[in-house]
Parts: structure tokens; sequence; C-alpha cells
């Protein structure tokens, strides 16, 4: 799938804001060094810029995300095109210092913010030619978020009050906002995800007094909310993808507890099945996700939740945790693995085949650290690599990209 996620919170993104084995078999081989991998190459970056980060991969290989100058406070949006040199700057709203993409579609549309002080961030859309437009928000709005848009140029997100209750929100290509309604109890809530047919899912909960569950939520192509089933014991969940074929990921909540650490997937088909305890990061049309398993380890184990039920916990060689962040309608995942120092510049680029080979990808020019956050079909890989001093401390993040 193309759409990515930044690392632990231990990377750059937080410095700067904030033998593979089936249960119960045996392990699976990891790839010979011998075998064909995919090269690595930094992205470049305007000439003043320290530090950039990879936070988007459409199905051509285009590629979003940001990039940090010598004693700035905040990001500058940048877009580097497939089959084109050099990259594409995302410039904030007239009168503001900062932007960030957060998205992008198949057919060169990317939403993000832009800012000039926190927390007052603007929802925007840049057209394919990069052009940005502010995206309206209903009046007596502290700021908004834009969260995912499809190929049509219909984007997604909320605004939110000072009190921070949030509201859902559609804008189509021409600009137009929709007010998307919550669940009937409700007074809150939040779209995050958007496919090419125009459903959306999101949440939507009640804020005021003592509050409740998140209920998940999905929105038809005419606004029209409806309640996601959940299972038998389960109070609340949080969604936050949509494959183009209906399959959605999101996190649950037992009855009792007050963390959505179950990972959820419903398929297209509208049945719902609890993954199990962990964090799921991405999902694909065959209804596979990824993430991170909470079953046996607190740091958790890379893993792959199958669409018959069964899950795969992901070979992590020779290191402590680890994360899979991606997967492909091939099948093939990505992520990363984290060494028992705990050192978060010391990540290991992984690859996991279809078939459960581990990959551990080829070192960029800043050395052998890094991370894997996104794959396409094709099998174009985004991430970050890290470079590091002596001493094995980081001191400088790159957007990168493996590709044959």
């Amino acid at each position: 799938m193309a759409r990515l996620r930044v690392p632990r919170p231990a990377t750059f993104a937080a410095a700067a804001a904030t033998a593979l084995f089936l249960l119960g078999s045996a392990p699976v081989a990891v790839a010979e060094p011998s075998e064909l991998l995919p090269a690595s190459r930094l992205l470049p970056i305007p000439q003043g810029a320290i530090h950039s980060l990879a936070k988007g991969l459409n199905s051509s290989g285009t590629v979003i995300g940001e990039y940090y100058v010598e004693g700035s406070d905040g990001p500058l949006a940048i877009r580097w095109n497939a089959g084109r040199p050099g990259y594409t700057r995302l410039a904030p709203l007239s009168g503001e210092k900062y932007s960030r993409a957060t998205a992008l579609s198949d057919a060169g549309w990317v939403i993000g913010l832009s800012y000039d002080a926190l927390p007052a961030f603007h929802p925007v859309r840049w057209t394919p030619g990069g052009t940005p437009t502010r995206l309206a928000l209903p009046g007596g709005s502290r700021g908004g978020n834009a969260s995912a848009v499809n190929n049509a140029g219909v984007a997604v997100g909320d605004a939110y009050e000072e009190d921070y209750r949030s509201h859902p929100l559609r804008w189509r290509s021409d600009g137009s906002r929709t007010d998307l309604p919550v669940l009937p109890g409700d007074s809150s809530g939040t779209a995050t995800s958007i496919n090419n047919a125009g459903t959306v899912v999101g949440w939507t909960e009640q804020r005021d007094g003592a509050g409740g569950p998140a209920h998940p939520v999905r929105w038809n192509a005419a606004g029209v909310v409806s309640a996601l089933p959940l299972p038998a014991g389960f109070v609340g969940a949080r969604t936050s993808q949509i494959t183009d074929n209906g399959v959605v990921l999101g996190h649950g909540r037992f009855a009792g507890s007050t963390e959505y650490d179950r990972v959820l997937v419903w398929a297209a088909d509208g049945t719902v099945r609890d993954a199990g305890r962990g964090r799921g990061y991405d999902v694909n049309r065959a209804a596979t996700a990824v993430g991170a398993s909470l079953q046996d380890s607190p740091n958790g184990d890379p893993a792959r939740w199958n669409a018959n039920g069964t899950r795969t916990v992901l070979a992590n060689p020779a290191e402590a945790a680890g994360e899979a962040l991606a997967i492909n309608n091939r099948g093939t995942a990505v992520g990363y693995a984290w060494p028992p120092v705990g050192n978060a510049a010391l990540d290991k680029a992984l690859l996991w085949k279809p078939d459960g080979t581990v990959v551990p990808l080829p070192p960029s020019p800043l050395g052998p650290y890094g991370s894997a956050s996104a794959i396409n079909d094709a099998g174009v890989i985004a991430g970050v690599a890290v470079g590091t001093d002596g001493a094995g401390n980081a001191t400088t993040w790159r957007a990168t990209v493996w590709k044959r």
C-alpha cells in the first residue's frame, strides 16, 4: 500500500516536532546477500536543508515528505516526482511559514497542513501542479487537519474547537466543504481515510461530560454515516484506513479497558475480526494487515495478520524488536528492527517477501541505519536513512527510496 508511516517517536520525527516464523512452524530462511536487491538512493533536498523525511508514496513512485533548514522551528513540504529529477517545493499558504504534507493520491493530489505557529494548523491541498489551496473550516474553528485524499481530489479530515472537540469534514476538488454527521448521541468525530469510490471512514464519540469510547463509522459517498460492527466484548474502536475494495483497518477497545490496543480488520463484506493485541499500520486488498504484535513482547514483534485469521510473527534477525509498517497488494511488507541497546539511530530497514523470507535492505550512502516505511505494488520502497557519528549518535536524517 502507498500510505506511509514514520517509525517510532524516538526517531527524528519526534526530535523535530515529535528467521520470520509462522506460529508453531519452523523458521524461514533469511535471503542470501547475493540476491538482487533494490538499490538505496537519497532523495535530493534544497540547498541549505539539513534533514528530510518521507511521508507518503504512490503507485507511480512519487514521494512526498518534508525537509528542515538550520535554525528553523518547523518543516517545509516537498514532493519528489517519479521519473523526473529534482523535486517540487510545496509552499505554505500565503503569509505562513511552515507546511507539512500528510498524504497523496495516485493522481498527484497532495494534502497536508500549513501554519505559522502551533497549534493553529490550517488544512491545505496542493494540486498535481503544486499550487496550494486553503481548505475551508467551519466558523469558530481553532484549526483543522487534512488526513487523506483520493484520485478525484476529494480530501477528508476534521476541524477542532477551543476545547479540541473535533468535527469530521470532506472537501471536494472544487473547494466545497461538507460537514459530515456524527452518530446520534455523539458530539465529536474525525475522518481518517477515503477511497476512490468516495467512501470515508473514521470515528465519532461523546466528548461532553464523562465521555465514552469511540465508535467506528463509515460515511458513504453521499455523506450518510453508519456504525461499523464490533466483535463481542468490544465497546469501541478507531479506524485508520480503507482500501479501494472496502477493507478497513482500525484498533479496538475491550469493555473495562481504556486502551485501543486490539487490531481490528473489517473485510470488504463488512465482517470484522479481532486480530489480537498490537499496533496495526497497514492493510491490503486481501485484508492482510501488518504492524507490531504485543501478544508476546511489550516492545512489539513485527507481525502480519492474515486474512484467514492466523498471525505470523515476522523474523527480526539479531534485533530486540521491530515493526512492519506497510504491505502492498502482492503481499510484500517492509519495516524496521531496532537493536537491544535501544538506540533509535541504529534501526535497520527490512523487507519481508510474501513467502516469509526476510531481506535486510541495502545500506544508504549515509550508512547501514534507517527504516523502510512504505512500498507500492511495483516494489518501490520509501523510508528514511540515518547518518551517525563515531559514537553511534544520529546526526542526519534523509528521505530515501529503494528501487531496482
